[in-house]
């Protein structure tokens, strides 16, 4: 998200002026990212990132780190139905992916931040995903030397919960994942990226199953105002009757943050690249497979008051919904899981 220039910034962007830029690659299917001005990516900023975003020191246990809910080998998702908390309860969802996170209007679920790194702090409460304050994370970490030379080498300053947070927000900002076959197969026109079967399942994901009502692509194929990038999310929060049950949502989504009736229950739609590796699936984890996933939408959702209107029987054959699996396959991109790796 785009911000004014500030004193503090300008001094800030005057000491990064001899960091190196990070070399932010734009993958087939996508536009870049939306990058903080004041906040330009730097290799050396993304570096510290990454090793915050992978230490358990972070957190009150020693054992939680924020790859532990958003782990690359579910594709920066939780393999798990409910995250879990520091303390070993659980929390009430399902932690999305963070993979092209630096798209995002909004974070969480339910639009509840702005910014990533307002989400960065939320995890930091002594009841929350990290078991304690952003300063006791600060304090575990700010007398290690090669944190010292971390810092220093990012922010020529040292190490504290504002900078902390920077960091691991850009970090994921430089997880951009697209070249998925899809990709090649509509934005290079590469008619062998797809399969006939996944050619066939894309016929049904853009008519009959109604895919690109919230997961929208951005191209001539399939938008008449056409454009080049395909993120598969509107942004936008509907109400699928997910956690709908007795007549009440046990978790009321949207309604949480903008207290307007017409919000109950109402959720971000995901995107849905890399969606094969980030099962299971909806905000609370709730539907295990891809499959279950399509035969949700095929009834129509679950019935409640706030039912989003675009949400209706689809009627389609098994053959369809078989189809349908195979092409949400294509969206994988095959570097995703190696791209970011572990900390050095």
């Amino acid at each position: 998200m785009k911000t004014k220039l500030t004193l503090l910034s300008l001094l800030a962007l005057a000491g990064m002026a001899f960091a190196a830029p990070f070399p932010l690659r734009r993958p087939v299917g996508l536009i870049e990212p939306d990058i903080p001005i004041d906040q330009p990516l730097t290799t050396e900023v993304v570096a510290l990132g990454k090793r915050l975003f992978f230490d358990p020191r972070l957190s009150a246990s020693g054992r939680t780190s924020c790859s532990s809910c958003h782990d690359p080998v579910a594709g920066f998702a939780d393999s798990r139905r409910l995250s879990l908390k520091d303390n070993g309860s659980s929390t009430a969802r399902h932690a999305p992916s963070v993979l092209n996170a630096g798209y995002l209007p909004t974070t969480m679920w339910d639009g509840k931040y702005r910014t990533l790194e307002q989400q960065v702090f939320d995890t930091f409460k002594p009841n929350g995903d990290m078991g304690h304050y952003v300063g006791d994370a600060v304090t575990a970490i700010a007398s290690d030397p090669e944190y010292q030379r971390l810092f220093d080498r990012a922010f020529q300053a040292g190490a504290s919960a504002d900078r902390m947070a920077t960091a691991i927000a850009q970090f994921e900002r430089s997880l951009v994942s697209g070249d998925s076959p899809f990709d090649k197969h509509i934005f290079l026109r590469d008619k062998s990226a797809l399969t006939d079967e996944q050619k066939l399942g894309l016929k049904v994901f853009s008519s009959k199953a109604g895919c690109l009502n919230c997961h929208d692509v951005f191209h001539p194929d399939f938008n008449p105002l056409g454009g080049g990038s395909a993120l598969f999310t509107d942004f936008r929060f509907h109400n699928l009757g997910v956690g709908y049950k007795a007549g009440r949502f046990g978790d009321t989504g949207r309604f949480t943050i903008t207290r307007d009736p017409a919000d109950v229950g109402a959720f971000r739609t995901p995107s849905l690249r890399n969606v094969a590796e980030r099962a299971p699936y909806m905000h609370d984890g709730s539907l295990a497979t891809l499959e279950e996933v399509i035969d949700f939408y095929n009834k129509g959702g679950n019935a409640n008051p706030n039912l989003s209107p675009s949400m209706r029987p689809l009627y389609l054959t098994a053959e369809e919904k078989r189809l349908l699996v195979v092409f949400l396959k294509a969206l994988s991109d095959p570097s995703a899981k190696k791209a970011a790796g572990r900390a050095d």
